[in-house]
């Protein structure tokens, strides 16, 4: 589907040219510069290519999770200085599918930054995320970086926007794409001189190589203000970011893209599978992500401190040190190696050395009044085939804070090779070990799955719920538990689905497909997406009794999620029954329909409120856990099992 007829004029590119007319074709010849060049002005001010029909059938599909387009960019994107923020283009893109999906429930998530397309390649990486954030969870990414690539070199942009492409696709190999172009001063006049902008040239190169379909919005607002329809003055105060009169010209040149769009290609059966080409440029950087500060090739001298709060987002945490003379050391191999930190006036200043070269210095503004994020390069144009050594060190009074490394290459993963079984207990290791002691007469409820665990047989496990289900899955818990009662073999079927819980699951017979179909000896149900409703989780119980009577059930109260989740926000230890509570209500419901019943949330966040680290060290986003939050759900779960 990539690059597919992407060089030649075909029927997706003809379409383009839809919104200048047939006339407009037929005079493109004459149109021509002094050196007999096509006037870049008859260009259009779009391009369909290979279109984003993945994005059209999830839109259809309308799948809960799925409906996030997710737009990185700059002030221009934020809709600052706009007096109505729904003249936003990005708004005005939503409206655009809705007007063809209206029943799709999309959901707009934009991530403002600086520093260009050179950092947002970073802020896509694939794996795990350990800057705070997670950017590619949705399926279309509206990439906006001309006015912030603006002072960057033509030639970093041609490595840093084609790597950011191939990140996001290699995120996410069903991930739709589209380019924006947004005016700036320097591209006005570019217009004028009948030039297309070196910028939109070759981003245009990538586009044709990848079939990403493209909006220039620079384009069409340059021919309104060069025609005189506007000034330049009235369609930007500031020559970057378009008043609200500029930005109904940005919102009609949308409108026609999203048409174009939508008639382009039918809705496909199934999303497909993009498979990226060879690289337009050799060394694009399509290898970048953020080293976690904490992972096992960081080496730390004794004098830092893991896991503190940040005085910003996004980081989750910060590696933290005072002591002049503090380092840290990583072994990296690729072809460009910086930091990611949080400055302020407090800050202490850094020299670092690569391979071995003399220490630089490297400062820390001091005029920085409040915490800001730093991403900075150290070194580029290593080479990316050998390994190389990073020395940080603390080097002078103050305070560092560090987030991470910013990395064009790879590290060594010192799990590699080592099984799952082998590889959670590497993780745990790291970790304060968990003191929990669970009720004695927990198991009365659940005798055959406690006679299977110890006497041997299969034990069919059910894990219904939400995303966090789905990390309860991941802690491989069930591994701990076949170490600890080896006679049984388990079987693990997470039956998940992500932001849901049982309001869904107990309509229109959804237990047969979600539960019962699975045959459970044991039916787990847990999570954070229950909205409170212990009824519902009532529901599901008696539907699957009614036709599988001999099914045993667990109950889970919450873990993770937000600051604000109720079981977060008035957290207690003991279970307070003097409130209507979900953990309370929980507990009522297990009592009367002969449930076992784990009140998961006192342990977990006792365990977390004592660890001396804060809670975005357990976490790998905004709501789920990460490794470290895998092991306390595993580990209390193996406990709660142990006889």
């Amino acid at each position: 589907m990539v690059n597919k007829d992407s060089k030649n004029l075909n029927r997706r590119q003809f379409m383009g040219y839809s919104a200048l007319g047939m006339a407009g074709l037929t005079v493109l010849p004459s149109l021509t510069l002094a050196n007999g060049t096509l006037n870049a002005m008859t260009e259009t001010f779009y391009q369909v290519r290979n279109g984003i029909p993945n994005s059209q059938y999830y839109f259809k599909a309308n799948t809960v999770g799925n409906q996030y387009l997710f737009f990185i960019g700059n002030s221009v994107l934020a809709g600052t200085g706009l007096k109505d923020p729904n003249l936003r283009y990005s708004a005005q893109m939503v409206l655009g599918f809705k007007k063809y999906f209206p029943d799709a429930a999309m959901h707009e998530t934009r991530h403002m930054q600086s520093y260009g397309s050179w950092f947002g390649l970073f802020r896509c990486s694939r794996g795990l995320p350990v800057f705070g954030e997670v950017i590619c969870s949705g399926h279309l990414a509206i990439l906006d970086f001309a006015a912030d690539d603006r002072d960057t070199s033509i030639e970093q942009v041609k490595l840093s926007l084609e790597g950011l492409v191939r990140q996001i696709t290699l995120y996410r190999n069903t991930h739709s794409r589209i380019l924006i172009y947004t005016l700036t001063a320097d591209m006005l006049h570019a217009y004028k001189a009948g030039q297309t902008p070196e910028y939109v040239r070759i981003s245009e190169q990538i586009a044709d190589h990848y079939g990403i379909p493209s909006l220039n919005l620079a384009k069409y607002a340059a021919e309104k203000i060069i025609a005189g329809e506007i000034s330049f003055e009235a369609f930007s105060a500031d020559g970057i970011n378009p008043t609200d009169a500029g930005a109904k010209i940005y919102s009609e040149a949308v409108a026609k893209f999203i048409d174009a769009l939508m008639a382009a290609y039918p809705i496909p059966e199934k999303p497909d599978q993009y498979v990226l080409p060879e690289p337009l440029f050799p060394e694009a950087d399509d290898n970048g992500r953020i080293i976690a500060y904490e992972d096992p090739q960081v080496k730390q001298s004794d004098n830092w401190k893991q896991g503190q709060v940040s005085p910003i987002g996004p980081f989750r945490h910060i590696l933290v040190s005072d002591k002049e003379g503090a380092t840290l050391t990583l072994k990296f191999k690729g072809s460009e190696i910086g930091i990611i930190d949080v400055v302020e006036k407090d800050s202490a200043d850094y020299e670092y050395s690569v391979d071995g070269a003399t220490f630089t210095r490297l400062y820390s503004p001091k005029e920085a009044h409040n915490p800001s994020m730093r991403p900075i390069s150290l070194a580029k144009g290593l080479d990316r085939q050998a390994w190389h050594q990073l020395v940080l060190k603390v080097a002078s009074p103050g305070i560092a804070r560090i987030g991470g490394f910013l990395l064009n290459g790879t590290v060594e993963d010192s799990l590699a090779g080592m099984s799952t079984l082998a590889q959670i207990d590497e993780t745990y290791a790291a970790m304060n070990p968990i003191a929990y002691t669970p009720p004695p007469n927990r198991f009365v409820n659940i005798p055959k799955t406690i006679g299977r665990l110890r006497d041997g047989g299969e034990l069919r496990m059910v894990l219904l719920g939400d995303s966090i289900m789905g990390n309860t899955s991941g802690s491989s818990f069930e591994l701990l538990l076949m170490r600890d009662y080896p006679k049984c073999k388990v079987i693990k079927i997470p039956s998940l689905r992500s932001s849901t819980g049982c309001k869904y699951y107990r309509e229109e017979n959804r237990v047969q497909e979600y539960v019962l179909r699975h045959n459970p000896d044991l039916l787990i149900i847990g999570g954070i997406s229950n909205g409170g409703d212990s009824e519902a989780v009532r529901s599901v119980i008696k539907q699957v009794r009614a036709q599988k009577p001999d099914t045993e059930v667990l109950l889970l109260t919450p873990v993770f999620g937000a600051l604000q989740d109720e079981h977060i926000r008035t957290y207690t230890r003991e279970i307070d029954p003097t409130t209507s509570n979900f953990r309370f209500n929980m507990q009522q419901v297990a009592v009367d329909e002969k449930c076992a019943f784990f009140d998961m949330t006192g342990p977990w966040w006792e365990y977390i409120q004592n660890s001396g680290m804060t809670y975005g060290w357990f976490k790998g986003d905004a709501v789920h856990a990460n490794s470290r939050g895998y092991q306390i759900i595993g580990r209390l779960l193996e406990i709660w099992f142990k006889g």
